[in-house]
């Protein structure tokens, strides 16, 4: 639910802009572009494209059961992980519009018992990531042996308090896939039913979502398997019962419906624009200092365009979904392999709608002892840095939670990383201090690191 990695830029938002104007683009064009990152007798990829409420392209490629040679289709339901804190916001801002709750409100109003340590935790805090509360996904002993078992809400929100705090509230912007559990927990005493409930009969059934489910053990139609990649052999992906996930990530959907739900909120259509426009603003930390998170959205760029968007991970499957104001450009991508990269997808489908130059490398034979000069660790701030590291002739970067990723030279002070659209390049500053520069997705400014 946690795994998934998104670099996004503190910005302000212009929420009304003159679209440009449609490419010439085929269908077929398009569908090529899915086609080149997605082979199709593997886990695929659905993809919606759509600029003022009108359908530009959607496609799909790969199987949604492998096992049954049963390809995927623009129909296909997936497990959405992350993106479902979205819909935990708006049910949360339901609630307030309907004098139910309040975003000001203290936790222990609805959850007495858990433990925060003497801060006071608001609802606003649970949805923007600062509460401090732990991120239960963290916890692999949990996360591995214990989240194949059912369990009750209350239960696993008592497995929980063994987590201490992280951090004071307010200081930080840390996700916290327990803050959303909570969340699930307070729309269900604030309301009156299951979390399944409120969100099924009050955004789902309303907006026509007919495809969207809160998951569980029931049959689904069109549902895709999820897969996995181990040593390079796919399987199955590893169970998960959706009790624990919750209101953190353990809603369906498809391409479709997601298209529907991203113009119920732009429309006003299930809760006022006015409280959407509270969801996708930044939240001011205790510092001053703005984070990059509103409630469920990331804000964040697309080379010039600023966006609001969100990825999941859950076992199986890995999604992505942004929202282009200026251009009132959406794009969903969902995948069924918990190794996709629908970000890389639904990226490409607009640099070719938007006409983005798209970087294109070719791998370059570089000098290896020059080159070690550039291996080591760079500092991206107080808290978070970048490695670039050699291992039998090839080059990997990795960040702090050790996974690793191999990068291609293209030249002899740049990197880039196979079937993706990132790439680093090393330059030295004024000081005379070496300089990793990250050039995130298409971003037009890199994020940089200095060497220590």
């Amino acid at each position: 639910m946690s795994r998934f990695l998104f670099l996004f830029l503190i910005l302000s938002f212009n929420l009304v802009g003159n679209s440009v104007e449609a490419k010439n683009t085929s269908n077929a064009d398009y569908q090529a572009i899915v086609d080149k990152f997605i082979p199709k007798d593997g886990p695929g990829v659905s993809v919606i494209m759509s600029q003022n409420g009108k359908v530009i392209f959607q496609g799909a490629q790969g199987m949604a059961n492998i096992e049954h040679q049963v390809p995927l289709t623009t129909d296909s339901v997936f497990r959405l992980g992350s993106i479902t804190k979205q819909f935990t916001t708006a049910a949360i801002m339901m609630l307030q519009e309907q004098g139910k709750l309040s975003i000001n409100d203290d936790m222990k109003k609805y959850v007495p018992d858990f433990p925060t340590e003497g801060n006071m935790i608001t609802i606003e805090n649970l949805m923007t990531h600062t509460s401090g509360i732990a991120n239960y996904t963290n916890d692999r002993e949990l996360f591995t042996k214990e989240i194949q078992v059912p369990i009750t809400l209350d239960d696993m929100l008592k497995r929980f308090e063994a987590h201490p705090m992280t951090f004071k509230t307010g200081d930080e912007m840390r996700y916290s896939n327990t803050g959303y559990v909570l969340l699930g927990k307070i729309i269900e005493v604030a309301s009156g039913q299951s979390y399944a409930e409120f969100i099924e009969q009050n955004i789902f059934k309303k907006l026509g979502m007919n495809s969207s489910r809160y998951g569980g053990e029931q049959i689904i139609p069109n549902r895709a398997s999820g897969y996995e990649s181990d040593h390079d052999e796919v399987v199955n992906a590893s169970h998960i019962d959706m009790s624990w996930p919750h209101a953190a990530g353990s809603l369906l959907s498809t391409v479709g419906d997601l298209k529907i739900w991203n113009e119920a909120l732009q429309n006003g259509t299930l809760i006022s624009k006015s409280s959407y426009q509270k969801m996708i603003k930044p939240f001011e930390l205790n510092n001053g200092e703005f984070s990059d998170y509103g409630y469920g959205f990331g804000l964040g760029k697309l080379n010039k365009y600023d966006t609001i968007e969100h990825g999941g991970g859950i076992p199986g499957f890995i999604t992505w979904a942004v929202y282009i104001p200026s251009e009132d450009l959406y794009v969903a991508a969902l995948t069924n392999s918990g190794n996709g990269n629908p970000g890389v997808v639904a990226r490409s489908l607009i640099a070719e709608y938007l006409e983005i130059d798209v970087p294109k490398f070719k791998p370059a034979k570089i000098d290896h002892s020059k080159a070690k000069t550039l291996l080591g660790t760079y500092k991206i701030d107080e808290k978070s840095s970048r490695t670039l590291l050699m291992e039998d002739g090839k080059y990997y970067t990795e960040r702090e939670t050790g996974a690793k990723f191999e990068v291609i030279p293209y030249a002899q002070n740049g990197f880039y990383y196979e079937g993706g659209l990132s790439y680093i390049e090393f330059t030295k500053n004024s000081d005379g201090q070496q300089v990793m520069n990250f050039y995130f997705n298409l971003n037009l400014e890199p994020q940089k690191a200095i060497k220590k």
